[in-house]
């Protein structure tokens, strides 16, 4: 039985933020394994969200993938997340 491999997904979040609730429920519900980064506690990767987001610290800012091949989201409604994820799964 072929089973499917996710990518490295890490998330980049704060508290009380909706959408960055939406997004992990979507990941949860879908046991999809990803990392969660609270900008809110971390310095460096706020500075990291703000230099991908043209100054913002746009949250969430999913980033799917390695350094080498990745897709970056900002804010992505639940069908652009499970577009990005599938494009960079495979069964193994």
């Amino acid at each position: 039985m072929n089973q499917i491999k996710y990518p490295k997904i890490l998330m980049y979040s704060r508290d009380l933020c909706s959408d960055c609730i939406r997004s992990k429920a979507f990941l949860d519900h879908n046991a999809i394994p990803y990392e969660e980064i609270n900008i809110l506690r971390d310095e460096r990767a706020k500075t990291l969200v703000i230099n991908l987001n043209n100054g913002k610290a746009t949250v969430p800012t999913i980033i799917i993938g390695d350094e080498n091949n990745n897709i970056i989201l900002s804010e992505p409604s639940d069908t652009e997340l499970s577009i990005a994820i599938s494009k960079m799964s495979w069964c193994s």
